[in-house]
């Protein structure tokens, strides 16, 4: 049976090109993972029991090695790990280079974009950094222009917690290494090559349209007509605007994708036929259109992917040669990852080619199998696609964001025939806009009407995205579960097309069981406490035998409009474990540094309880935390000196408040107790608030938190010796601060110093009788025993 589905399946041009296709990728990932030799190793063994067993012969396997290692080699000499800029970080620095990608603006105040560097300080350097750029007006920001930037070289931030997103991976992604922040930039004079030349005509050209278009319409309603036209990557919605369409599952209109090339290049297609130009002026010149209209909209995977495509049909026509689907879609993977690997790390590379993967298997047979049914095509299709386009892109969307839009299917039936009139009529008047101003008049009109048509399109995603339960927050599944995801989809397909055999139902129920029971976890019954790397900043999480979570204090605010430490690190790891209730959040005092993330947790967060150490703080923190507390009805109480705020079964958590003026040393002090366990939480306070409060702190206690990120006079050694400290933890990371002192260091020499500095996150469990100190290392994604020491007797 084996044997004869593999002969079947190499006799379809479709299978073997798949084949191909994720072989190669596998060969990618294998380098992107570090798992090369694990991955070669097993394709080995598969392709010697498959000759063995007669099931391949021996040129296929060789072939697919071969494949497998073209793809990791072919990584290894493309992708680069450093670059001339990377050695100067961090520093003050005036860099000078050419804007290379269009500048994206998200907020008023700030663009980004990418920027190579021919200079820095003066010394000639080659590299490439993200710059952010801060201002009020980025309209002379074009990209192929040279500018002199003043600011801030530095590292993206690094993977050091579990779930955090790793910029600087990301970013690498684009040949990137750096980043820069700036709001000083000098236009210098340079005089522009050919290819840069062009791409800032078509970026002027893009822009001089957006504006005509920008006299009749008004945001949001431009920005997402600019997004159904020319993609968010060219023309970027405003934040509100996005976050809708995420609830409504509408997000994908906003970017440029197959539909657009589609249309731009049926809209010259139909221009020419009605002047009968001959067939292959119009193919020719088709082709020019729809590489034009990709490189305007800033060169997205999704556009890309539609556009090789398209073009690679017109070629087959030319030649009179027909492409299979499948095939089609298989080559375009491998032109565009043989050209750039890293567009396998892209999430719209992924979501591109596993929708239009899932299009052309499961909707093709489905549309084939039912077609008898007495609907019209149009009809079964805007039904069909939406329902197998979710179905497909499921476990994508759960792996990278931890969110199901519930209602996805039906925003995307009822606005499909407002996205058809939007889409001509903003294409149709784009193209008119090139000719203004003797075409204002008509583009004054379209946009009359499908100013009335856009806001439709926005009630139908407000309405969904504001329903109850709109946007489902899941766990964060595995590699395996998507794989074994994908295979069930795969063989129900099989299934429709070929009928239910017993057999097939049977392999799918019991896929289906595994994947089920797989998603079944079963939590510890130790005490578990996390110190999160947040550089010069405090979080922990405290998990209580009982499975109750405790966070004390949320790390610092986003810099300049940018996300919140909570939202990156802490929100993230606990969505991925689907954790979504908080019994009490304890924040020390008002630092920025402290609670800057207090808001994003409670929002996001069914937070029970919230401790703070005064109602009448003045800072723009504070504030914002006190509306958030009576908004949300959240009861918050300043906890008694010396008062338990929490009571289970051998684990007592205590608070404790000095009697100080100064801000740090009002710091709630918080006392963790399981058994025969102890740990202090000291907030931002030092000797003066632990000589206050020492009479009720016991003379046991074996893990302490460091103070103030241990700064000067946080701890001395009448203070150890009253503790008997054994471990120290310090939360700690790039400062101007001189964090942590020497002089503190050097009190702390006896216990066993643990820095978020150096250490990354730190994880610590206990049964009460021992203690276990776990150190995340990024590697291996995953947190390494470092230490197992006994409580103190």
């Amino acid at each position: 049976m084996i044997r004869n589905a593999i002969n079947t399946s190499l006799q379809n041009k479709n299978a073997v090109m798949f084949i191909t296709a994720i072989i190669f990728m596998t060969g990618i990932l294998a380098y992107f993972n570090d798992n090369a030799i694990l991955c070669s190793a097993i394709l080995s063994v598969l392709g010697i029991i498959a000759i063995l067993k007669n099931y391949l012969s021996g040129k296929y396997v060789l072939f697919w090695i071969f494949v497998f290692y073209f793809g990791f080699f072919n990584s290894y000499f493309r992708i680069h790990t450093t670059d001339g800029l990377l050695s100067y970080a961090p520093v003050e620095a005036k860099i000078e280079g050419q804007i290379v990608t269009i500048p994206n603006s998200n907020t008023p105040d700030k663009t980004k974009f990418f920027f190579n560097a021919y200079k820095i300080n003066g010394e000639n350097v080659n590299g490439k950094t993200l710059v952010t750029l801060t201002g009020e007006d980025f309209s002379q920001y074009k990209v192929g222009n040279f500018y002199e930037l003043s600011g801030k070289l530095r590292t993206p931030f690094k993977a050091s917690n579990p779930s955090q997103f790793d910029y600087g991976k990301y970013l690498r992604n684009f040949d990137t290494f750096t980043v820069f922040y700036s709001d000083n930039a000098k236009l210098l004079k340079s005089k522009l090559s050919f290819k840069w030349k062009f791409l800032q005509n078509l970026n002027n050209l893009r822009d001089k349209i957006v504006n005509v278009h920008a006299q009749y319409l008004k945001s949001p309603n431009l920005e997402i007509l600019g997004g159904i036209v020319f993609g968010d990557d060219a023309v970027a919605p405003p934040d509100y605007i996005k976050t809708s369409f995420v609830n409504s599952g509408l997000l994908h209109i906003l970017a440029a994708s197959g539909m657009n090339v589609a249309f731009i290049y049926g809209f010259w297609v139909f221009f020419l036929k009605r002047i009968r130009a001959p067939f292959k002026f119009t193919v020719l010149t088709g082709m020019g259109i729809v590489i034009i209209y990709t490189m305007m909209t800033g060169l997205g995977a999704s556009v890309i992917r539609a556009a090789l495509m398209l073009l690679l049909i017109l070629i087959g026509k030319l030649i009179d040669r027909d492409a299979h689907s499948v095939s089609l879609l298989s080559v375009v993977a491998l032109i565009m990852l043989i050209y750039n690997p890293a567009f396998i790390n892209d999430v719209g590379f992924q979501l591109s080619f596993i929708v239009t993967f899932g299009l052309l298997t499961t909707a093709n047979v489905i549309f084939d199998r039912y077609k008898e049914l007495p609907l019209p095509n149009w009809l079964t299709g805007a039904i069909l696609i939406p329902i197998v386009a979710q179905i497909w892109v499921a476990p994508i969307q759960m792996f990278y964001f931890n969110t199901i839009s519930l209602y996805s299917v039906f925003a995307n039936v009822l606005s499909m025939p407002f996205l058809s009139i939007i889409s001509f009529g903003g294409f149709v008047s784009s193209i008119i806009a090139i000719f203004t101003p003797y075409t204002d008049k008509i583009c004054m009109v379209i946009d009359f009407v499908l100013n009335y048509v856009l806001h439709i399109l926005v009630f139908i995603s407000n309405f969904f995205a504001t329903l109850p339960n709109s946007l489902i927050t899941t766990t964060h599944p595995s590699v395996i579960q998507v794989i074994i995801y994908y295979t069930i989809i795969l063989l129900l397909t099989l299934a429709i097309k070929t009928g239910f055999s017993k057999k097939l139902v049977m392999t799918c129920v019991t896929l289906g069981l595994i994947l089920c029971i797989s998603t079944i976890s079963f939590p510890s019954k130790d005490l578990q406490i996390i110190t999160f790397d947040v550089q010069n900043a405090d979080c922990f999480l405290i998990k209580t035998p009982q499975n109750k979570y405790f966070i004390i204090d949320t790390g610092r605010a986003g810099y300049k409009g940018s996300k919140a430490q909570a939202n990156s690190i802490i929100i993230k790891y606990l969505k991925d474990r689907g954790i979504k209730n908080i019994e009490g959040l304890i924040i020390t005092h008002f630092d920025n540094d402290h609670s800057g993330g207090a808001v994003d947790i409670m929002k996001n967060l069914n937070v029970k309880q919230v401790y703070i150490n005064s109602f009448k703080d003045k800072t723009m923190t504070s504030i914002n935390i006190y509306k958030t507390l009576r908004e949300l009805n959240i009861p918050v109480q300043i906890p008694q000196n010396n008062s338990t705020i929490y009571l289970e079964n051998n684990l007592n958590l205590k608070a404790y408040i000095a009697n100080e003026q100064e801000d740090n040393e009002k710091s709630v002090v918080t006392l963790l107790s399981y058994k025969d366990f102890d740990m202090l939480f000291t907030g931002d306070a030092g000797i003066q608030a632990f000589n206050n409060i020492k009479g009720n702190i016991p003379h046991k206690v074996e893990v302490l938190k460091v103070g103030h990120h241990g700064g000067p006079q946080v701890v001395d050694n009448n203070m150890l010796e009253h503790l008997n400290t054994q471990t120290s933890i310090i939360s700690t990371g790039p400062n101007a601060f001189g964090h942590p002192n020497k002089g503190t260091l050097d009190i702390l020499r006896k216990t066993d110093i643990y820095r978020t500095d150096r250490h990354n996150s730190i994880k610590i469990t206990s049964d009460g009788k021992v203690y276990n100190i776990f150190l995340y290392t990024p590697q291996k994604r995953k947190y390494i025993l470092s230490k197992k020491i006994n409580v103190i007797n």
